[in-house]
């Protein structure tokens, strides 16, 4: 079932990348090779988007996940130069918390694995409007948890007001800190890429689809 689940949120992922600017991602989904993953594979084509290409292994060739030595619902995510920069597991992978997000747009725009010559003038400027927003919205979060309650600005009206504070709930244990935390035993760790595919990618991510 997570699988499924995680599979049809990427698009709505892919999405909100795209409008903040992160274009070119391309997310890749590698089902596993066992028989029953191998079953429910039209299911989980039909929960991705169209233009997500859902990679069904063969049973004879030997196991993606094995070689990239990756589990169930992994992430592994990759610069335009075809480098591992991160490999996320449970619970950094649930598209409910903002791990993946933060992982995809560190890939695209820091140098965490150094200098990649495909990052280009257009790119840059992209990412350097994503961290002024950024840092923006901290500046605005932090006065407002300055303000006293006499001074929030919905105890101004003169009318009494009653507020609903929605909460949201998630299963599992909600990890702490804002910033994926890397995995330097698979962080130290670069694929090589055909350079024109790569000068095509921002990243690439891969979702094991395995045991529904």
């Amino acid at each position: 079932y997570l699988c499924l689940l995680q599979a049809s949120r990427l698009e709505d992922l892919q999405l909100k990348l795209g409008s903040s600017g992160l274009v070119n991602i391309t997310f890749i989904v590698v089902n596993h090779q066992g028989h029953h993953s191998q079953l429910k594979y039209q299911l989980l084509r039909e929960k991705v988007s169209e233009d997500i290409p859902v990679y069904q292994q063969n049973a004879t060739q030997p196991d993606v996940w094995a070689t990239l030595r990756g589990k169930k619902d992994d992430f592994l995510i990759y610069d335009r130069c075809g480098r591992l920069v991160y490999h996320l597991g449970l619970p950094y992978t649930f598209l409910s918390f903002p791990y993946v997000e933060k992982a995809i747009q560190i890939a695209y725009c820091e140098d965490t694995c150094g200098n990649c010559s495909y990052i280009t003038p257009e790119i840059e400027e992209i990412c350097k409007r994503i961290s002024e927003n950024s840092e923006e919205k901290q500046i605005v979060a932090a006065s407002a948890s300055q303000l006293s309650p006499t001074e929030h600005p919905h105890h101004r009206h003169p009318h009494h007001h009653q507020h609903y504070h929605p909460h949201h709930h998630h299963h599992g244990h909600h990890p702490k800190g804002d910033r994926p935390e890397v995995n330097n035993q698979h962080n130290s760790s670069a694929l090589s890429l055909d350079p024109a595919k790569a000068a095509l990618l921002s990243a690439a991510i891969a979702l094991q689809g395995d045991r529904l």
